[in-house]
């Protein structure tokens, strides 16, 4: 039976705060039983905030009904340019947005009532909300709100319902894909016997690991010419290092490990919740990069996943030809955005839909333009020096 009381709303702002309603955010999270929902987690949330806190305000929206939390919506305020934006506490990242809700609770739109409320007395220009899954409770609330232009995005994922084992899974794979993915297996244990393993935050090598991991995603960055606001931000290792996973319970971070001989050749950082597996950072060995590394631990990975009855391996949103080549299944996600002031009218109208894709679309075009102005440049400077 739902309990009774009157119903409250309360603002978290800090980590203290945080910390006092931890078991009863985990409670919420183990009802709502939300597959989509890691990144609204206390574990995600309460460690952001405690690596990164100071550069951004959390800004909680909690509902109670008596004692018991009923909804939770982890937000955060960003000051830049002189625009308060109420964000998704945890971005650049966090990836799927979204709000916790008993099933039990008052009906949504009461809910979504008190949300907004709290959303408005944050006294900020506009409030954002990116990638916010289709058909989620959050694009339920926000239905009303305006999405932003040019927003739309897809996340890719392996649907692994289908499959009773690794070995079905092997089986059903087309005659094409089985020949490279054995061909891509036994060329790299020619650097010494394959094994693989995924380990969990209470193994010793788990932090050095993440921290391994993180370190090939950066020179894989370098060396293909990109830029990740993410692993710009300083401690980025030590807070995925300090996320926890339970290997009872299936649940929170692990590492897949995969190994050439002793040599660590791929990683992969995921997470495990209510049977969605989000695979979160993957890393490989760049010096190896033509033996395929990566491809042989994910293929790995997911055989793990069906044999612990995993439901999806989901590679997150960001099309990509690889995510492609993986996935069987699609989702659709979206941001929207409600101005609060007039500045917050100038940032939704004019800077998100236009001017910033605008920018995006220069800095994209920067190196290119780079290279044509140099070699236009070249003889007249070789000219000079041979004066």
């Amino acid at each position: 039976m739902p309990e009774t009381g009157s119903t409250s709303s309360r603002v978290l702002g800090t980590l203290e705060e945080i910390e006092v309603i931890a078991e009863a955010w985990r409670a919420l999270e183990d009802h709502c039983a939300d597959p989509l929902a890691y990144f609204q987690s206390y574990d995600w949330c309460r460690n952001w905030v405690a690596q990164f806190g100071d550069m951004h305000e959390p800004y909680v929206v909690t509902i109670w009904q008596g004692e018991r939390l009923i909804a939770l919506w982890p937000r955060m305020i960003v000051i830049r340019a002189g625009i308060k934006r109420l964000e998704t506490l945890g971005g650049p990242h966090s990836q799927y947005c979204g709000i916790l809700v008993r099933q039990d609770a008052m009906p949504l739109n009461q809910i979504a009532q008190m949300l907004r409320a709290a959303v408005r007395a944050s006294k900020c220009d506009v409030t954002i909300s990116r990638a916010v899954p289709e058909g989620s409770l959050l694009a339920a609330v926000l239905a009303d709100k305006p999405e932003v232009e040019g927003s739309a995005n897809i996340a890719s994922m392996l649907d692994l319902s289908g499959f009773a084992s690794a070995e079905d899974y092997a089986a059903q794979l087309g005659k094409l894909q089985k020949r490279n993915r054995n061909r891509r297996r036994n060329h790299l244990a020619r650097m010494g016997e394959l094994s693989f393993e995924v380990i969990w935050p209470d193994h010793e090598q788990f932090a050095p690991l993440v921290r391994l991991c993180a370190a090939m995603k950066r020179r894989w960055l370098v060396e293909t010419g990109r830029f990740s606001t993410g692993f710009a931000m300083g401690g980025y290792e030590d807070f995925l290092a300090s996320l926890h996973g339970d290997e009872g319970r299936l649940s929170g971070a692990c590492l897949s490990v995969l190994k050439a001989g002793e040599r660590v050749v791929a990683l992969e950082l995921g997470f495990l919740q209510q049977r969605h597996y989000y695979a979160y950072i993957g890393g490989f060995d760049w010096d190896l990069r033509d033996l395929s590394p990566g491809k042989v631990q994910m293929d790995m990975t997911v055989g793990w996943l069906i044999d612990r009855d995993a439901g999806a391996y989901d590679l997150l949103i960001n099309m990509a030809d690889y995510k492609a080549s993986w996935a069987n299944k699609s989702l659709t996600v979206n941001s929207r955005a409600e101005a609060l002031s007039w500045r917050g009218r100038f940032y939704t109208l004019a800077w998100l839909p236009r001017l910033r894709p605008a920018l995006k679309k220069l800095h994209g075009w920067l190196p290119s333009m780079m290279d044509r102005a140099a070699n236009l440049l070249r003889p007249a400077v070789c000219l000079l020096l041979f004066i």
